[in-house]
């Protein structure tokens, strides 16, 4: 018997940078998926940190104030090779997490070789492979030019992916607690009897 889908499920997923922050929102069930709007949250360089992360947070809130997302994805947390461009996109990546967090959406976080391996079935793809697994996913005509916003796609995607294997999981039947056999009690040796010497 095929499991029953579970309830289709707005994701918005994100690609978090200081200068680019692209979004992404689909519609989906973890079988068909449909994208909504995506597109890229661009900061000035010459203005503060402070103010750039602002803009990204604000950006994110009106998003989830629009089109009602159930839940955001993000990309986890990488070390990267140079530590200053791993702090910043960090930053970005906390101001996504907490516009969520202000309007009650659930996170979900995804090591961006998982979302390369759902997306394209290698952990190591190009972002421009990933950007035309997402058209074969979604249709050309949905499929963003920027590779950031296709990044926040494939984010989303992932998360419906794993939406569809939690039914999968969710609608086996428990399996039947294990009980071991009782042992046997244990035979103690008969006493050994020592004739008495004549």
């Amino acid at each position: 018997m095929t499991p029953a889908l579970p309830a289709g499920r707005r994701v918005i997923g994100v690609d978090p940078g200081l200068a680019a922050t692209g979004y992404g929102i689909v519609d989906g069930d973890g079988v068909r998926a449909v994208a909504v709007v995506s597109g890229v949250v661009r900061t000035k360089p010459s203005a503060a940190r402070a103010l750039r992360l602002a803009e990204i947070f604000d950006a994110i809130v009106r998003l989830i104030e629009e089109y009602h997302p159930d839940e955001l994805a993000v990309e986890q947390q990488f070390v990267a090779e140079n530590v200053r461009t791993a702090m910043i996109i960090g930053e970005a990546r906390a101001v996504a997490m907490v516009a969520a967090a202000t309007r009650g959406l659930p996170v979900y976080e995804f090591p961006v070789a998982t979302i390369k391996q759902t997306i394209t079935g290698f952990g190591t793809a190009p972002k421009t492979q990933v950007q035309a697994m997402i058209a074969m996913h979604l249709g050309a005509v949905a499929t963003p030019v920027s590779l950031d916003a296709s990044d926040a796609l494939a984010v989303a995607l992932t998360r419906l992916a794993g939406l569809r294997m939690e039914s999968l999981l969710g609608a086996q039947p428990p399996m039947p607690p294990r009980v071991r056999a009782p042992r046997a009690p244990r035979m103690s040796a008969a006493p050994r009897v020592v004739a008495p010497r004549a």
